[in-house]
Protein backbone atom coordinates (compact mmCIF):
# COMPACT_ATOMS: atom_id res chain seq x y z
CA UNK A 1 0.00 0.00 0.00
CA UNK A 2 1.37 3.35 -1.02
CA UNK A 3 1.79 5.84 1.53
CA UNK A 4 -1.64 8.16 0.13
CA UNK A 5 -3.04 4.71 0.52
CA UNK A 6 -2.79 5.27 4.17
CA UNK A 7 -3.47 8.63 4.09
CA UNK A 8 -6.93 8.36 2.27
CA UNK A 9 -7.50 5.35 4.63
CA UNK A 10 -7.01 7.33 7.59
CA UNK A 11 -8.79 10.57 6.07
CA UNK A 12 -11.79 7.70 4.98
CA UNK A 13 -12.33 6.86 9.12
CA UNK A 14 -11.91 10.23 10.10
CA UNK A 15 -14.64 11.44 7.67
CA UNK A 16 -16.56 8.40 8.73
CA UNK A 17 -16.46 9.27 12.83
CA UNK A 18 -17.00 12.58 12.04
CA UNK A 19 -20.52 11.73 10.38
CA UNK A 20 -20.85 9.39 13.46
CA UNK A 21 -20.19 12.22 15.98
CA UNK A 22 -22.16 14.46 14.13
CA UNK A 23 -25.24 12.19 14.43
CA UNK A 24 -24.95 11.91 17.97
CA UNK A 25 -24.41 15.37 18.99
CA UNK A 26 -27.65 15.79 17.24
CA UNK A 27 -29.60 12.78 18.82
CA UNK A 28 -28.46 13.95 22.35
CA UNK A 29 -29.35 17.92 21.14
CA UNK A 30 -32.98 16.65 20.48
CA UNK A 31 -33.32 14.17 24.02
CA UNK A 32 -36.15 16.17 24.83
CA UNK A 33 -37.70 17.15 21.47
CA UNK A 34 -41.25 15.74 21.32
CA UNK A 35 -41.32 12.81 18.43
CA UNK A 36 -38.18 13.19 17.77
CA UNK A 37 -36.34 10.47 16.30
CA UNK A 38 -32.88 9.01 16.83
CA UNK A 39 -30.43 8.97 14.03
CA UNK A 40 -28.10 5.29 13.58
CA UNK A 41 -24.72 5.56 11.86
CA UNK A 42 -24.04 2.53 9.81
CA UNK A 43 -20.60 1.83 8.64
CA UNK A 44 -19.34 0.57 5.72
CA UNK A 45 -15.82 -0.69 4.32
CA UNK A 46 -14.88 0.63 1.06
CA UNK A 47 -13.60 -2.28 -1.15
CA UNK A 48 -9.62 -1.93 -1.87
CA UNK A 49 -8.56 -2.61 -5.65
CA UNK A 50 -4.64 -4.22 -6.08
CA UNK A 51 -2.72 -1.81 -7.22
CA UNK A 52 0.29 -2.57 -9.63
CA UNK A 53 3.24 -2.20 -7.51
CA UNK A 54 1.17 -5.65 -6.09
CA UNK A 55 -0.25 -3.81 -3.07
CA UNK A 56 -3.92 -2.67 -2.61
CA UNK A 57 -5.04 0.81 -3.06
CA UNK A 58 -8.29 2.58 -2.12
CA UNK A 59 -10.25 1.02 0.86
CA UNK A 60 -11.22 2.55 4.05
CA UNK A 61 -14.90 3.25 5.26
CA UNK A 62 -17.84 4.70 4.67
CA UNK A 63 -20.80 5.71 7.30
CA UNK A 64 -24.00 6.89 6.47
CA UNK A 65 -26.35 8.17 9.25
CA UNK A 66 -30.18 6.72 9.00
CA UNK A 67 -33.16 8.16 10.72
CA UNK A 68 -35.00 5.07 12.89
CA UNK A 69 -38.46 6.59 11.94
CA UNK A 70 -39.91 2.66 13.18
CA UNK A 71 -39.09 3.13 16.84
CA UNK A 72 -42.18 3.90 18.99
CA UNK A 73 -41.28 6.67 21.68
CA UNK A 74 -42.33 6.85 24.63
CA UNK A 75 -45.58 8.11 25.49
CA UNK A 76 -46.34 10.78 28.41
CA UNK A 77 -49.41 12.56 29.94
CA UNK A 78 -50.24 15.85 29.48
CA UNK A 79 -53.01 18.34 30.85
CA UNK A 80 -54.40 18.78 27.16
CA UNK A 81 -56.93 17.56 25.36
CA UNK A 82 -55.09 19.23 22.25
CA UNK A 83 -51.60 17.35 22.30
CA UNK A 84 -51.31 14.41 20.39
CA UNK A 85 -49.27 10.84 21.02
CA UNK A 86 -49.23 8.60 18.03
CA UNK A 87 -48.63 4.82 18.59
CA UNK A 88 -47.81 2.90 15.65
CA UNK A 89 -46.79 4.01 12.18
CA UNK A 90 -47.45 6.87 10.26
CA UNK A 91 -47.46 10.66 10.53
CA UNK A 92 -49.72 13.87 11.01
CA UNK A 93 -50.23 15.44 8.08
CA UNK A 94 -48.96 19.68 8.46
CA UNK A 95 -48.33 22.62 6.48
CA UNK A 96 -46.92 25.24 6.93
CA UNK A 97 -49.70 28.37 6.57
CA UNK A 98 -53.20 27.67 7.65
CA UNK A 99 -54.73 28.55 4.11
CA UNK A 100 -51.52 26.30 2.43
CA UNK A 101 -53.00 25.03 -1.23
CA UNK A 102 -51.15 21.89 -1.08
CA UNK A 103 -50.95 22.07 -5.17
CA UNK A 104 -49.39 25.20 -4.29
CA UNK A 105 -47.20 24.07 -0.81
CA UNK A 106 -46.20 20.43 0.09
CA UNK A 107 -47.69 19.35 2.66
CA UNK A 108 -45.39 17.60 5.44
CA UNK A 109 -45.22 14.94 7.84
CA UNK A 110 -44.63 14.94 11.37
CA UNK A 111 -45.06 12.95 15.09
CA UNK A 112 -44.69 16.12 17.11
CA UNK A 113 -48.19 16.09 18.06
CA UNK A 114 -48.09 18.93 20.67
CA UNK A 115 -50.76 21.29 19.36
CA UNK A 116 -52.90 24.15 20.87
CA UNK A 117 -55.34 26.85 19.48
CA UNK A 118 -54.32 29.68 17.89
CA UNK A 119 -55.92 33.02 17.93
CA UNK A 120 -58.47 32.00 14.87
CA UNK A 121 -59.37 28.84 16.12
CA UNK A 122 -56.45 26.53 14.02
CA UNK A 123 -54.39 23.44 15.47
CA UNK A 124 -51.02 24.61 15.39
CA UNK A 125 -48.39 22.75 17.08
CA UNK A 126 -45.00 24.41 18.89
CA UNK A 127 -42.78 24.70 15.87
CA UNK A 128 -45.74 26.74 13.49
CA UNK A 129 -47.10 24.16 11.85
CA UNK A 130 -51.10 23.68 11.10
CA UNK A 131 -52.78 20.30 11.22
CA UNK A 132 -54.69 19.13 8.29
CA UNK A 133 -57.97 16.82 8.48
CA UNK A 134 -61.06 15.90 6.45
CA UNK A 135 -64.17 18.37 7.59
CA UNK A 136 -66.87 15.82 9.01
CA UNK A 137 -69.97 17.79 7.38
CA UNK A 138 -73.56 17.48 9.50
CA UNK A 139 -72.23 14.08 11.17
CA UNK A 140 -71.74 12.54 7.97
CA UNK A 141 -69.05 9.59 7.69
CA UNK A 142 -65.50 11.50 6.66
CA UNK A 143 -64.40 10.90 3.88
CA UNK A 144 -60.85 10.48 3.06
CA UNK A 145 -61.29 9.39 -0.88
CA UNK A 146 -59.79 12.56 -1.73
CA UNK A 147 -56.42 12.37 -0.42
CA UNK A 148 -53.46 14.68 0.76
CA UNK A 149 -55.36 18.01 -1.99
CA UNK A 150 -58.90 17.36 0.16
CA UNK A 151 -57.66 18.25 3.47
CA UNK A 152 -58.07 21.40 5.60
CA UNK A 153 -56.79 22.82 8.27
CA UNK A 154 -58.36 21.41 11.74
CA UNK A 155 -60.11 24.72 13.10
CA UNK A 156 -62.60 24.52 15.95
CA UNK A 157 -64.51 27.61 15.79
CA UNK A 158 -66.45 26.93 12.69
CA UNK A 159 -69.20 26.08 15.31
CA UNK A 160 -69.38 29.11 17.72
CA UNK A 161 -72.36 27.84 19.17
CA UNK A 162 -74.40 25.13 19.28
CA UNK A 163 -78.24 24.48 20.05
CA UNK A 164 -80.73 21.37 19.27
CA UNK A 165 -84.55 22.53 19.03
CA UNK A 166 -87.70 21.00 21.07
CA UNK A 167 -88.74 17.51 19.43
CA UNK A 168 -90.66 16.17 22.72
CA UNK A 169 -92.55 17.30 25.11
CA UNK A 170 -93.85 15.20 27.63
CA UNK A 171 -97.22 15.58 29.99
CA UNK A 172 -97.24 14.29 33.50
CA UNK A 173 -99.60 14.91 36.17
CA UNK A 174 -103.44 13.86 37.73
CA UNK A 175 -106.69 15.01 36.47
CA UNK A 176 -108.73 14.54 39.28
CA UNK A 177 -111.70 12.27 38.36
CA UNK A 178 -113.62 13.75 40.83
CA UNK A 179 -113.10 17.84 39.72
CA UNK A 180 -116.44 19.99 39.02
CA UNK A 181 -117.04 21.09 35.78
CA UNK A 182 -115.03 24.39 34.82
CA UNK A 183 -112.62 23.46 36.88
CA UNK A 184 -108.87 24.80 35.22
CA UNK A 185 -105.33 23.89 35.22
CA UNK A 186 -102.50 25.08 32.99
CA UNK A 187 -98.88 25.00 33.01
CA UNK A 188 -95.96 26.98 30.99
CA UNK A 189 -93.65 24.88 28.61
CA UNK A 190 -90.52 26.70 27.37
CA UNK A 191 -89.61 25.02 24.37
CA UNK A 192 -86.64 25.73 21.79
CA UNK A 193 -87.67 26.13 18.17
CA UNK A 194 -86.18 25.92 15.13
CA UNK A 195 -84.27 28.65 15.09
CA UNK A 196 -82.24 28.36 18.46
CA UNK A 197 -84.95 30.70 20.13
CA UNK A 198 -86.52 30.08 23.36
CA UNK A 199 -90.18 30.33 22.86
CA UNK A 200 -93.22 29.45 25.96
CA UNK A 201 -96.25 27.16 25.40
CA UNK A 202 -98.86 27.06 27.36
CA UNK A 203 -101.16 23.87 28.23
CA UNK A 204 -104.90 24.40 29.66
CA UNK A 205 -107.24 21.67 31.25
CA UNK A 206 -110.43 22.31 31.90
CA UNK A 207 -113.41 19.99 33.20
CA UNK A 208 -116.35 19.68 30.90
CA UNK A 209 -120.08 19.76 31.44
CA UNK A 210 -120.07 16.16 30.46
CA UNK A 211 -117.53 15.70 33.34
CA UNK A 212 -114.86 15.25 30.72
CA UNK A 213 -111.30 16.75 30.08
CA UNK A 214 -110.58 19.41 27.27
CA UNK A 215 -106.79 20.08 26.69
CA UNK A 216 -105.46 22.55 24.30
CA UNK A 217 -102.07 23.94 23.99
CA UNK A 218 -101.21 26.93 22.69
CA UNK A 219 -98.35 30.25 22.40
CA UNK A 220 -97.33 32.76 24.49
CA UNK A 221 -100.12 35.82 23.04
CA UNK A 222 -102.75 33.06 23.10
CA UNK A 223 -102.46 31.30 19.74
CA UNK A 224 -104.41 27.90 19.83
CA UNK A 225 -101.97 25.48 18.31
CA UNK A 226 -104.08 22.41 19.15
CA UNK A 227 -106.70 21.05 21.13
CA UNK A 228 -108.68 17.83 22.05
CA UNK A 229 -110.54 16.13 24.38
CA UNK A 230 -108.66 13.96 26.90
CA UNK A 231 -110.46 10.31 27.93
CA UNK A 232 -109.06 7.98 30.18
CA UNK A 233 -110.01 4.18 31.09
CA UNK A 234 -112.08 2.79 34.00
CA UNK A 235 -108.54 2.63 36.44
CA UNK A 236 -108.15 6.44 35.07
CA UNK A 237 -105.25 5.57 32.77
CA UNK A 238 -104.97 7.97 29.93
CA UNK A 239 -106.89 6.45 26.98
CA UNK A 240 -104.89 7.08 23.49
CA UNK A 241 -106.78 6.08 20.85
CA UNK A 242 -110.04 7.58 22.59
CA UNK A 243 -108.59 11.05 23.12
CA UNK A 244 -108.74 13.87 20.75
CA UNK A 245 -105.78 15.58 22.49
CA UNK A 246 -103.42 15.96 19.60
CA UNK A 247 -99.79 13.86 19.53
CA UNK A 248 -98.32 16.76 17.49
CA UNK A 249 -98.35 20.41 17.20
CA UNK A 250 -96.75 22.96 14.31
CA UNK A 251 -95.37 26.28 15.42
CA UNK A 252 -93.95 28.29 12.96
CA UNK A 253 -91.07 25.84 11.27
CA UNK A 254 -90.99 24.18 14.26
CA UNK A 255 -92.96 20.71 15.09
CA UNK A 256 -93.22 19.28 18.77
CA UNK A 257 -94.56 16.04 19.38
CA UNK A 258 -96.77 15.47 22.61
CA UNK A 259 -96.73 12.54 25.07
CA UNK A 260 -99.86 12.88 26.89
CA UNK A 261 -99.62 8.74 28.33
CA UNK A 262 -98.45 9.91 31.78
CA UNK A 263 -101.14 11.92 32.77
CA UNK A 264 -104.14 9.87 35.33
CA UNK A 265 -107.70 10.47 36.47
CA UNK A 266 -107.99 9.35 40.03
CA UNK A 267 -109.95 10.56 43.28
CA UNK A 268 -107.18 12.88 44.25
CA UNK A 269 -106.60 16.96 43.48
CA UNK A 270 -105.65 18.06 40.11
CA UNK A 271 -102.17 18.86 39.48
CA UNK A 272 -99.79 18.98 36.95
CA UNK A 273 -96.77 17.57 38.32
CA UNK A 274 -93.99 17.67 35.58
CA UNK A 275 -94.05 18.36 32.01
CA UNK A 276 -90.56 18.07 30.14
CA UNK A 277 -88.89 18.74 27.23
CA UNK A 278 -86.07 18.01 25.34
CA UNK A 279 -83.71 20.23 23.49
CA UNK A 280 -80.86 22.66 24.29
CA UNK A 281 -80.45 26.33 24.58
CA UNK A 282 -77.89 27.57 22.24
CA UNK A 283 -74.62 27.99 24.25
CA UNK A 284 -70.73 28.62 23.16
CA UNK A 285 -67.69 26.58 23.47
CA UNK A 286 -66.14 25.42 26.27
CA UNK A 287 -63.55 22.62 24.73
CA UNK A 288 -62.67 20.19 22.41
CA UNK A 289 -62.03 16.06 22.61
CA UNK A 290 -60.26 14.11 19.96
CA UNK A 291 -60.71 10.42 20.37
CA UNK A 292 -58.53 7.69 19.63
CA UNK A 293 -59.96 6.98 16.10
CA UNK A 294 -59.36 10.61 15.28
CA UNK A 295 -62.61 12.51 15.74
CA UNK A 296 -62.15 16.51 16.75
CA UNK A 297 -65.33 16.59 18.82
CA UNK A 298 -66.57 20.45 20.01
CA UNK A 299 -68.12 20.46 23.40
CA UNK A 300 -70.41 23.12 24.57
CA UNK A 301 -71.60 24.51 27.59
CA UNK A 302 -74.79 23.21 27.18
CA UNK A 303 -73.48 19.75 27.23
CA UNK A 304 -74.01 19.02 23.59
CA UNK A 305 -71.34 18.20 21.34
CA UNK A 306 -70.48 18.29 17.39
CA UNK A 307 -67.87 16.25 15.71
CA UNK A 308 -65.84 18.74 13.43
CA UNK A 309 -63.20 16.62 11.99
CA UNK A 310 -61.34 13.83 11.19
CA UNK A 311 -57.41 13.67 11.82
CA UNK A 312 -55.82 11.27 8.94
CA UNK A 313 -52.79 9.66 9.53
CA UNK A 314 -50.42 8.74 6.58
CA UNK A 315 -48.21 6.30 5.98
CA UNK A 316 -45.73 4.68 3.72
CA UNK A 317 -44.77 2.09 1.84
CA UNK A 318 -41.16 2.69 3.31
CA UNK A 319 -40.00 4.74 5.48
CA UNK A 320 -36.82 5.13 3.47
CA UNK A 321 -38.96 7.61 1.04
CA UNK A 322 -38.59 10.14 3.65
CA UNK A 323 -36.42 12.88 3.88
CA UNK A 324 -36.32 14.99 7.43
CA UNK A 325 -37.07 18.47 6.78
CA UNK A 326 -36.79 21.40 9.92
CA UNK A 327 -38.54 21.62 12.85
CA UNK A 328 -39.18 17.69 13.21
CA UNK A 329 -41.15 17.10 10.22
CA UNK A 330 -40.49 15.30 6.96
CA UNK A 331 -41.41 15.17 3.55
CA UNK A 332 -41.74 12.69 0.83
CA UNK A 333 -38.10 11.95 -0.97
CA UNK A 334 -40.12 10.10 -3.68
CA UNK A 335 -42.72 11.06 -5.88
CA UNK A 336 -44.11 7.31 -6.32
CA UNK A 337 -44.33 6.85 -2.91
CA UNK A 338 -47.90 8.44 -2.59
CA UNK A 339 -48.56 8.33 1.56
CA UNK A 340 -51.85 6.46 2.08
CA UNK A 341 -54.50 7.95 4.29
CA UNK A 342 -56.55 6.26 7.08
CA UNK A 343 -58.54 6.59 10.23
CA UNK A 344 -56.45 5.83 12.95
CA UNK A 345 -56.31 3.13 14.35
CA UNK A 346 -57.41 1.12 11.13
CA UNK A 347 -55.32 -0.44 8.52
CA UNK A 348 -51.37 0.49 9.02
CA UNK A 349 -52.38 3.94 10.76
CA UNK A 350 -51.48 4.35 14.71
CA UNK A 351 -53.99 4.77 16.79
CA UNK A 352 -54.11 8.42 18.46
CA UNK A 353 -53.97 9.49 22.31
CA UNK A 354 -55.26 12.73 23.05
CA UNK A 355 -53.65 14.38 26.26
CA UNK A 356 -50.32 12.92 25.57
CA UNK A 357 -46.89 13.16 23.18
CA UNK A 358 -44.99 10.53 22.29
CA UNK A 359 -41.12 11.83 23.72
CA UNK A 360 -37.85 11.54 21.32
CA UNK A 361 -36.39 7.73 21.04
CA UNK A 362 -33.10 9.35 22.19
CA UNK A 363 -31.62 7.40 25.07
CA UNK A 364 -28.58 9.56 26.91
CA UNK A 365 -26.88 6.62 28.53
CA UNK A 366 -26.72 4.93 25.08
CA UNK A 367 -25.86 8.29 23.00
CA UNK A 368 -22.68 8.92 25.42
CA UNK A 369 -21.37 5.48 25.10
CA UNK A 370 -21.85 5.81 21.56
CA UNK A 371 -19.97 9.00 21.83
CA UNK A 372 -16.73 7.25 23.48
CA UNK A 373 -16.15 5.00 21.30
CA UNK A 374 -16.84 7.68 18.31
CA UNK A 375 -14.05 9.57 19.74
CA UNK A 376 -11.52 6.49 20.30
CA UNK A 377 -11.97 5.72 16.80
CA UNK A 378 -11.67 9.10 15.81
CA UNK A 379 -8.08 9.90 17.61
CA UNK A 380 -6.93 6.09 16.20
CA UNK A 381 -7.90 7.33 12.74
CA UNK A 382 -5.73 10.49 12.99
CA UNK A 383 -3.29 8.52 14.13
CA UNK A 384 -2.99 6.21 10.92
CA UNK A 385 -2.57 9.79 9.44
CA UNK A 386 0.07 11.09 11.48
CA UNK A 387 2.09 7.74 11.70
CA UNK A 388 1.73 7.82 7.79
CA UNK A 389 2.88 11.59 7.63
CA UNK A 390 5.94 10.26 10.24
CA UNK A 391 6.78 7.59 7.84
CA UNK A 392 6.89 9.98 4.39
CA UNK A 393 8.68 12.43 5.94
CA UNK A 394 11.63 9.76 7.21
CA UNK A 395 11.56 8.29 3.82
CA UNK A 396 12.07 12.05 2.21
CA UNK A 397 14.94 12.42 4.43
CA UNK A 398 16.46 9.22 3.88
CA UNK A 399 16.80 9.86 0.08
CA UNK A 400 17.87 13.51 0.81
Amino acid sequence: MSFSGAFSIGLAGVNAYATSLQTISENIANSQTTGFKRARTDFADLIATPAADGGISGGGVTANARIQLNEQGGVVRTNSETDLALLGEGYFVVSETADGNPAEEPLLFTRSGGFTTDQNGNLVNAAGYYLRGTPITDGAAPNLAGGLNSLQTVNINAVSELFEPTDAISLRGNLSADAITGETVNRSLSVIDADGTTQTLITTFFRTAGGQWFGEISDSVGTQLGQGEIVFDSNGRFNAEASGFPTQIQQNTSTFSIDASALTSITRATDLTSSTTDGARAAPLSGIEISGNGIVSARFANGLSRDLFLVPIATFRSDSALERGADSTYRSASSDDIPVLNAPGSERAGAIESAALEISTVDIAQEFSALIETQRAYSANTRVITVADELWRTLTQTAR
